[in-house]
């Protein structure tokens, strides 16, 4: 299968044509494709962060449009719908317009602020990508593949209407459940007062988890815990470590990983594409054919 996984691009659009073009793709017919008839596929995050977010989209979209690639929605694609959809009942929004709210979709709003009819076109566009792909060879979802979702979404697939989103907002439902932890990972409460502080000094009691890791025996809280306490490193990870994947790979991006040097080794068969570009970090590609990772250093 000639196939190349895009990791998040949020809003880096120099960094996602410079990596297109590194993979042999080109713009010549407007849009770009490749000259072997090549296909990407993007795992979500699209916009968001960066100061090239309706470049990115125009990319994205165009090339999905012409059948060279096919994309996911990611967390902020479906913040995003839900940030514009209004709540008739409470004449407010589905997504809170609180400071953190508005200040993770600012760059898009500020982008947007002259392009109302564009902004609507591409969130009708958002609630048309599918939250997976599971091809005879492959699978993609943004965040967290767990068969149980995904077998709930084949039976219930989502409608944008008022009845769906009171549900996709409502934290005792299945659906919320579901598609908050596909689009925004898998998290393990932490018990007996252990916790941490993130980014903004707000006290967490929650630590997303490496859903992929690969173990043989006992698994480490460092090692299977995003931001694992202090408390808890070096010591066994005593919650449920979910079954690891087997039969076909499982692309995903969302979680910031870090390293100055790309390798991709997990040796379990889910491989996340994040290498945040949004922070530095850098744009990924994995193409499935040559199991080759093309890299392209942040930019901006």
């Amino acid at each position: 299968m000639k196939v190349d996984f895009i990791g998040d691009i949020h809003g880096h659009a120099v960094e996602l044509a410079s990596l297109l073009i590194k993979l042999g793709y080109n713009n010549n017919k407007g849009y770009f494709s490749h000259p072997e008839g090549r296909k990407v596929v993007f795992v979500g995050d699209y916009i968001d962060r960066g100061l090239q977010i309706r470049e990115t989209l125009e990319i994205v979209k165009g090339m999905c449009d012409n059948k060279t690639a096919d994309a996911v929605m990611g967390n902020h694609e479906y913040n995003a719908i839900l940030f514009h959809a209004k709540n008739k009942k409470n004449g407010g929004y589905y997504r809170k317009h609180g400071f953190t709210e508005i200040n993770q979709h600012i760059e898009t709003l500020k982008q947007f602020q002259h392009h109302q009819e564009e902004l609507k076109m591409y969130l009708e566009w958002f609630k048309n990508l599918p939250l997976f792909i599971e091809t005879e060879n492959y699978r993609v979802v943004h965040a967290y593949w767990n068969k149980k979702h995904i077998e709930f979404l084949r039976n219930n697939p989502i409608h944008w209407n008022d009845e769906w989103l009171d549900r996709l907002t409502d934290e005792n439902s299945d659906e919320y459940v579901v598609v908050e932890e596909i689009l925004k990972g898998k998290e393990h409460e932490l018990a007996d007062g252990h916790h941490f502080y993130d980014a903004d000094n707000v006290k967490r009691d929650k630590c997303r988890v490496k859903w992929w890791h690969y173990c043989t025996g006992d698994i480490m809280n460092d090692e299977y815990l995003f931001n694992c306490p202090s408390s808890l490193k070096g010591t066994v990870f005593k919650g449920f470590v979910d079954e690891l994947p087997d039969d076909k790979p499982i692309f995903f991006g969302h979680y910031w990983l870090k390293e100055d040097n790309p390798t991709l080794n997990s040796k379990s068969n889910a491989k996340c594409l994040d290498y945040s570009v949004a922070k530095n970090g850098h744009l990924v590609a994995y193409s499935l054919d040559t199991e080759k990772l093309e890299i392209q250093k942040s930019l901006s």
